[in-house]
């Protein structure tokens, strides 16, 4: 069951759908999409902080935490996408 929830956690994504154009490979999806805000990874933290909400919230963290990975990544060869994004008041990359 645990797995499944994992799996599902995928869902946050379906906020790509929003964005005009759905997919740039260059764009941090961290402070861009609604289910991927600042706000809404409080919301995640706080969840985690209740046993009946604890698989669930750990599974949308790890899901934030891949998608920063991925802004890391993006921002080591694209200087101009890390000036642009929502998440360049992180001073440490």
């Amino acid at each position: 069951m645990t797995g499944l929830i994992f799996i599902a956690a995928i869902v946050i994504d379906a906020d790509h759908l929003l964005a005009t154009p759905v997919f740039d490979a260059d764009r941090c999806s961290i402070g861009f999409h609604p289910l991927h805000s600042f706000w809404a990874i409080g919301i995640y933290l706080v969840a985690f902080a209740f046993k009946k909400t604890r698989i669930v919230a750990i599974a949308l963290l790890l899901h934030i935490v891949t998608d920063f990975i991925d802004c890391i990544w993006t921002f080591s060869h694209c200087k101009e996408c890390y000036i642009q994004s929502k998440i360049n008041i992180l001073s440490f990359i």
